[in-house]
């Protein structure tokens, strides 16, 4: 049992010590918080080219269907 708990210890431990995934996830976040506060900025545009765009393929699916 001693065994055990010596080796999960040593894992945890090493897990801990383990530096090279912290700089990834670091990354990664900066790159969600760059992504969500351009969306908040150009939420007006974001949302004026999907009406249009969304107005463009109802245009174009009316145009074929009558």
């Amino acid at each position: 049992m001693d065994k055990l708990y010596v080796a999960t210890r040593n894992r945890i431990k090493s897990f801990f010590e383990e530096e090279q995934g912290e700089t990834n996830i670091i990354a990664i976040i900066l790159l969600i918080l760059v992504v969500v506060g351009l969306v908040v900025i150009f939420r007006d545009k974001i949302t004026q080219l999907i009406n249009s765009l969304f107005g463009k393929v109802d245009d174009s699916i009316d145009s074929n269907f009558s």
